[in-house]
């Protein structure tokens, strides 16, 4: 029997829009239910509470929105979760509403929604909008890279408060294809497979279940195929495995993933896929 989940039709820029309203609005609500321990509580993200995470959204919606950037430099030497430009632009935001109540960061979300929403609903399609690090982008790709982030941490929340819900819903479709699409660059320069080496992936649940092939090309570089008799590499894997490793959260021998994925096929050329998932900053 074929369990394989068919691809999503190619979402307008209304469809877009509300996917990623949906995606807002699911992390606002389920903030509002969180107890103060739970906002607390530690997450996959190095360095974040849950509550630094809503933080984070409401944040980069504002900024995607017009809103100024806050103010002032932060000790990076003691922030050793943040290694790059782009995590120090994040990690200002965050930090300037540590010192907010839950109620205040979780209010400033729900109020940004439908600010960000009627913004977005006046832009024409392909249009380039502000991004995330203030250059202009189309208005579908921010609109996409935007669901992925929030949808993901919508599951950083969910996994530490012990939620497990979601993985079927719309924006989870919208960041499957956005991790699937990396695919073909993570098997090419991440795991440097050589020129002709193919790989097969299959996402096996819950909720989702997609097989895909890539192959290198003379040029080196990574392509999606035809399905291939005899793949280099296998690799099987969850769908909650395929998010964390692709976003960094968990390493392929962390307990917790050991049990969710199955390699076959050159083990060498498996481990260095494995070791190279991760497509996030």
């Amino acid at each position: 029997m074929d369990t394989t989940t068919p691809p999503p039709a190619e979402p307008t820029l209304a469809d877009l829009i509300a996917i990623w309203q949906d995606a807002a609005t699911r992390v606002a609500d389920l903030s509002d239910t969180l107890t103060a321990e739970q906002w607390s509580l530690p997450t996959q993200c190095p360095g974040w509470t849950v509550g630094d995470i809503v933080a984070h959204v409401a944040d980069i919606e504002g900024f995607v929105g017009g809103d100024p950037r806050p103010a002032g430099e932060l000790d990076w030497s003691a922030l050793s979760h943040v290694t790059s430009p782009v995590g120090q632009f994040i990690e200002l935001g965050v930090d300037s509403r540590r010192g907010r109540s839950q109620a205040e960061v979780t209010a400033e979300l729900h109020d940004v929604i439908p600010r960000r929403r009627g913004q977005l609903d006046e832009v024409p399609a392909g249009v380039e909008v502000i991004g995330l690090m203030g250059s202009p982008v189309p208005v579908e790709r921010l609109l996409r890279v935007r669901i992925f982030d929030i949808w993901t941490h919508e599951q950083d929340i969910r996994s530490a408060i012990g939620s497990d819900a979601g993985w079927n819903s719309d924006p989870a479709g919208i960041s499957f294809v956005q991790i699937l699409s990396a695919l073909p660059f993570v098997w090419a320069k991440g795991a440097e497979a050589p020129s002709g080496a193919t790989l097969r992936l299959t996402v096996i649940g819950p909720a989702l279940h997609n097989e895909a092939y890539v192959v290198v090309d003379e040029a080196g570089r990574g392509r999606r195929t035809e399905p291939i008799e005899q793949p280099d590499v296998t690799l099987d894997l969850t769908w909650p495995a395929y998010l964390k490793l692709s976003c960094g959260r968990v390493a392929p021998d962390d307990p917790w993933a050991l049990d969710k994925y199955e390699l076959g096929g050159d083990p060498d050329l498996g481990a260095r896929l494995l070791a190279n998932m991760a497509i996030t900053p």
